[in-house]
This record gives C-alpha cells, structure tokens and sequence, in this order.
C-alpha cells in the first residue's frame, strides 16, 4: 500500500501560562522589563511586567500603528497652532503648513516629535481627545489589551496616562505585523525638509544607529520623561526568531539598554522559535475530524526541549516536552476550518528532531504540503 507524509509542528496561544522559560531570575535594573517571542506571543520572561506604569514616548508606537491601519498615508495634514506648539521633542512644523500623514508618522518615530503626534491625532480625529477615545477603543478591541489608557498621542507626562511592559510589547508584537511600521520602527535616518528646518532626522534609538550596537537589531522607540524614567522598546532577529524587549522605568538610558541587551541575549540563547504551515492538514486522535488551517502558527520552546505531541478526541492539541510537562496547546476549532474525515488505520508517530513531528497514513489523498 502506498503512503505519504503529513509533517508539522505544533504552535502555542500568544501569552499563555503554561511552561515554557529557563528558570533563570534576570538582574534588570529597570523597575519593570519583558521579553517575547514576536512570532508566537510567548513571554519568555517578565519583572513587574503586570504593573500600571508611565511609558512616555512609548505611546507613539500605539499612535503610529493605528494612524497607518486608518488614515491615508497620501493625504495632507494641516498642522494647527496646538500642535505647533507642542512641549518636548519636536520636529518644527509650523502652523498652517501642509505635510504628509505618512511623513509625520515617520518623523514622530524617528525623531520623537510630540508636534507631529498632535497632528496626526487631529486629522485622524477632529480633535486630540475624540483621537484619544479612538485609540483606546483600538487597542481593546483590535489589539486585545486591556490594562492600557492613553490621555494623549505623545507620552508627555499625565497621571491617568498608564499602561503595561505586557500591553506594550503586545502592541509592539500587533504593529511589527505591518510592513509599513516596520519600515518606519527600523529607520536610521529621514531626510525632512519643512518650512523652518532642513535636515535630516535620526533616530534617538542607540543600537538602531550603531551607538549600542547589537546584533540583529532591526527597530526601536525610546522614550524619557521624569515621572517614567527611561523607557526602551526593542526589536531584534536572528534566524528565524524575532524578539520584542521592552525596558520600563530604568534610572538611567545607559543601564535601559543593557537591560535590554540583557533580556535579547536571555531570548536568543536559551529558546527556539517554529512554525507550522497553513497549508498542513491535522488529524484529533480519534481521526475522526480533520482540520485545515486559516494562518500559520507559531510555537516557542527552550532550546533542551525535544517536544512532540499529545492530541485529544475533540482537537485539543498540547505539545509536550521529553519530560512530559505541556509547553503549551490550543483548540484546533478555533485557529481551522474543520471537517469529518475517516482513515481506515492508526496514524503512526514518530519524533523526528526538536521541532517536527512526522505521521504515516495510508493514502487517502488527504494533508501533506
């Protein structure tokens, strides 16, 4: 009888609780820190990561991601004297001078200008407070955070103007899945020519520009006001694993950034990241149902594990490690589309390597890639 292959590795729900970390306890100096996994969401570790805390620039990566998913990049903003005037960092639009949404967004991250966050937010919104309940509405609903309420486009210190090291690297990991942002977030340089300033701006990120330097670097927003601190959101990757730090309140800007140096290694060396193709066909362990999925999924796991797989009847699929801890699982009813299937033998399974799980079936021509 003939036979074909199915091979696929099994992916983990963003932020779940079951186990996956090295047992280390990190020396961060910065009051909170996190790091993940920005394909599968995972927390590889966190220090306060839970707590409500003041993110300054920080917030323009929330600012940004929503200008690009909901304004026209072509369209002209009309800058008013409000955001002329804005306090801190600044770009020098002036008012009533017409630029481009798409180069404020660009500048705001570059150069961290509060100026160009006012615009953008009153074009979006008519106003910076209808822009700030749009926000909020955004990162609840389509972001799927929940210990974040921003009073301002900017991060300029406001006592109610709180969020997470958790909420933040969520944004971060939700924005980085635009190719637009990304582009932006990894920018060394802009040249910007505006009424009163011709130059070129650059980023205020150290290891973006070379200052740190740090392998694989790849984007950055740093952010400083009193009552915050410094605060630092990093991305990086290296093969086929992309990592998202970020640095919460640290008391100065040199140990922000070896606490995220700190917390890239700890990623780097001690997880691996692995996906499993949509275009994979999965069997429950009855193989009574057979399921297809929507988007690939990715799964996180330590660099010793030799994980493999556990599925129930009702499509509950766990992966295991060699001592047979769950690193994690997911419902299969809900990440595919799912349909009767009856094959007439046992699926035989065997572990390939650390990450690929390998079935035999007779052919019944369902599955494989």
């Amino acid at each position: 009888m003939k036979k074909f292959f199915i091979i696929f590795i099994l992916a983990l729900i963003p932020f779940a609780s079951t186990k996956v970390n090295a047992e280390s306890d990190l020396p961060l100096n910065s009051e909170a820190g996190i790091i993940i996994d920005a394909k599968s969401g995972k927390v590889l570790y966190g220090k306060n990561m839970d707590k409500r805390m003041y993110p300054a620039s920080l917030t323009k990566v929330a600012t940004a991601i929503y200008a690009i998913e909901h304004g026209n990049k072509n369209e002209l903003v009309t800058v008013s004297k409000k955001a002329a005037k804005a306090d801190g960092s600044s770009v020098f639009i002036e008012p009533g001078e017409e630029i481009e949404l798409s180069e404020l967004i660009a500048g705001m991250l570059i150069n961290s200008g509060n100026d160009a966050a006012i615009a953008i937010a009153e074009h979006m919104s008519g106003s910076e407070e209808l822009f700030m309940e749009d926000l909020n509405e955004f990162l609840r609903k389509e972001v799927n955070i929940t210990d974040t309420h921003f009073t301002n486009p900017h991060g300029l210190f406001a006592k109610d103007h709180l969020t997470t090291a958790s909420d933040l690297a969520k944004i971060t990991q939700y924005a980085m899945k635009n190719e637009t942002f990304r582009e932006y977030f990894g920018k060394k340089e802009l040249p910007w020519e505006v009424e009163t300033w011709d130059t070129t701006l650059i980023t205020h990120h150290k290891m973006l520009k070379g200052e740190r330097p740090y392998k694989g670097i790849t984007g950055g927003k740093t952010g400083f006001v009193s009552q915050s601190g410094y605060t630092l959101i990093s991305t990086a990757t290296r093969g086929d694993q992309d990592l998202i730090a970020v640095t919460l309140k640290a008391p100065s800007d040199k140990i922000a950034y070896s606490d995220t140096k700190l917390l890239f290694n700890y990623g780097f060396e001690n997880f691996k990241s692995g996906k499993i193709d949509k275009k994979s066909k999965l069997y429950s362990a009855d193989y009574s149902n057979s399921y297809t999925l929507n988007e690939d999924l990715y799964y996180t796991h330590l660099n010793s594990d030799q994980p493999n797989l556990k599925t129930s009847n009702d499509g509950i699929l766990s992966i295991m490690n060699q001592e047979g801890e769950a690193i994690d699982s997911f419902d299969l009813k809900t990440v595919a589309d799912v349909r009767n299937t009856v094959l007439p033998a046992p699926i035989k399974q065997e572990t390939i390597n650390d990450n690929l799980i390998k079935f035999s079936v007779p052919s019944l021509g369902l599955g494989g890639f």
